[in-house]
């Protein structure tokens, strides 16, 4: 029994570790889009809300002060987004300098709070002594009434993000039908959802 019980334990410690982002311990990228699929198809008569969160200039960030100070940056945004959201939502990081955040039952104006305070605690956060400070570029989307489905959802998102960040960075903005017709199709991020 007890090579059993370190079998299960050891599933366990894989099945974990298949999901989470090792260097902050939120969600990864496939995991995220996993979760992202259930929660929209659960929550298809609620509302849900899509945070996409993007580090500003972080190649360059990690050039200046170099990987350490932007691992150590990585690790306090993703304190962050885990401190603000309650037990029924979810943080993901889904590219180096990019997040995530799935909010089941919160409607698009109670997202820009989140996003709003995120935001705030990230460019006043003190990394170190050397570094300098971090800003971010979010877009939000809300299903049902700005998205129909976890594709639709994302690619709404993305380009709110995108958008933001084209147009001065550093700033949140929630989705609308206006931003499709000033981005260009091939301007969008890549997704999982090819």
């Amino acid at each position: 029994s007890s090579i059993a019980v370190k079998n299960s334990h050891l599933y366990e410690k894989v099945y974990m570790e298949a999901r989470i982002d090792e260097l902050t311990g939120l969600l990864n990228r496939k995991y995220f889009y996993e979760t992202l699929e259930a929660e929209v198809e659960k929550n298809r008569h609620l509302s849900l809300s899509l945070l996409m969160v993007s580090i500003d200039d972080f190649k360059l960030y990690n050039q200046l002060y170099g990987t350490r100070e932007g691992d150590f940056a990585l690790k306090q945004i993703a304190g962050i987004l885990s401190s603000t959201i309650d037990e029924h939502a979810y943080a993901a990081r889904i590219n180096g300098d990019e997040f995530a955040l799935v909010l089941p039952g919160c409607d698009v104006y109670s997202a820009k709070c989140i996003a709003d305070n995120i935001a705030e605690q990230i460019s006043s956060m003190r990394i170190s002594e050397t570094a300098g400070s971090v800003t971010v570029s979010i877009g939000i989307c809300a299903a049902p009434y700005m998205a129909s489905s976890a594709r639709e959802l994302y690619r709404n998102a993305d380009t709110t993000v995108y958008t933001v960040k084209r147009t001065g960075k550093n700033a949140v903005q929630m989705y609308s039908e206006d931003i499709d017709r000033r981005v260009p199709v091939a301007s969008v991020h890549k997704s999982g959802y090819s």
